[in-house]
């Protein structure tokens, strides 16, 4: 990533290389380049790239959300003086129609600091899904997660899909691919501490992601933004174990209740950043045979539903109301997280595995 500073094209202000959104107004910015396609496979002629579709219109908003009044240049209301919406405040994605994310800045925080980044095949044999969260205590960690998590993606979408060699074979190829992926999001985290000048506390962000392939996840992850896996019927799973002391807790012997309490239980003991002692992501595959989804979310979502029954019961909740596209059910499930309080910013992704319609 380039550390050269450049300016926002809408209102002037500097901006990193790099950045998807102007921090100062909010315009999506040109320089978010979508992911190369990849060769030497098949399926490559009709990989999308990752694309992020925005909720609103990039730019500021011509009237204020709170009182109506026009918005002025500065991107604050002339009436009551209140700045603008971000569309880096909520989005969603939706590559194909069995993808889908929902990122939301939630009700207490003042900025979104969590990002996403989704892509898939149309014909359901491959997807990739990327969730990353900003750590909050480090200044411009929301420019880190989006960074890292567009470089994941762009990396695991450009890498050419095994054509044969079976479970194990796949399983291998895509733990390399992703341990790959988050050492180039791990290089984009660090790259925005430098064009904001090497900061004593770099911004810094968690990491998980997840690749699809033909019923085959496999996932890497470092912090504690979360992966489940739904089953339409049976017993859901919590895919990975946290990076944080929480998990050293619960794994001492204490309950998860008595743990969650705990001060320190949010504490990530491995990150991606500048600052990381330890940026290698923990490897992980599953074999799913059974129709489900697959659901990765940061902890403004967990917070309120951490065992994998209770996100269960709420992504069926959502289905037997009528919902079927998984950007929708992301769309409910931010807006149930908010109604809990939103606390923290909220990401949700969802894919449909079906294995039979393979």
């Amino acid at each position: 990533m380039s550390s050269v500073a450049v300016n926002c094209p809408a209102c002037g202000e500097p901006i990193v290389a790099g950045d998807a959104f102007c921090e100062s107004c909010g315009s999506e910015l040109a320089s978010a380049v979508a992911a190369p396609v990849p060769t030497g496979s098949p399926r490559a002629e009709s990989f999308p790239v990752p694309k992020t579709t925005l909720s609103q219109a990039p730019g500021i908003a011509d009237q204020c959300l709170e009182c109506s009044g026009k918005v002025l240049d500065d991107g604050f209301c002339s009436q009551c003086g209140k700045k603008a919406p971000s569309p880096r405040d909520h989005w969603q994605e939706s590559p194909v129609e069995w993808i889908g994310g929902v990122c939301d800045k939630g009700v207490v925080h003042a900025r979104n600091e969590d990002a996403m980044a989704l892509a898939g095949l149309p014909d359901r044999s491959l997807a990739v899904l990327v969730v990353c969260d900003g750590v909050t205590s480090a200044p411009d960690s929301d420019r880190a997660a989006l960074a890292a998590a567009r470089e994941a993606c762009a990396t695991l979408s450009g890498t050419p899909v095994p054509v044969a060699g079976g479970v194990a074979a796949t399983v291998s190829h895509w733990g390399v691919a992703i341990e790959r992926a988050c050492a180039d999001a791990n290089a984009a985290a660090i790259g925005v501490a430098r064009a904001l000048g090497n900061p004593s506390e770099p911004p810094s962000c968690t990491f998980i992601a997840a690749v699809v392939d033909n019923g085959v996840v496999t996932l890497g992850w470092c912090g504690d933004s979360r992966a489940y896996w739904l089953p339409d019927t049976g017993d859901a799973v919590q895919l990975m174990l946290d990076h944080s002391l929480g998990t050293e807790l619960i794994q001492s012997g204490m309950s998860r209740s008595d743990a969650e309490t705990d001060p320190t239980f949010h504490t990530i003991t491995r990150w991606l950043g500048a600052d990381s002692v330890d940026a290698t992501p923990d490897i992980a595959s599953h074999q799913r045979t059974e129709p489900g989804w697959l659901l990765l979310c940061s902890d403004g979502l967990w917070n309120y539903a951490s065992p994998a029954v209770a996100v269960q019961s709420l992504v069926h909740d959502q289905v037997a109301a009528g919902l079927s596209a998984p950007v929708a059910i992301a769309a409910a499930l931010v807006r149930w997280a908010n109604e809990q309080g939103g606390h923290d910013n909220i990401t949700a992704a969802l894919a449909r595995v079906e294995p039979s319609l393979r």
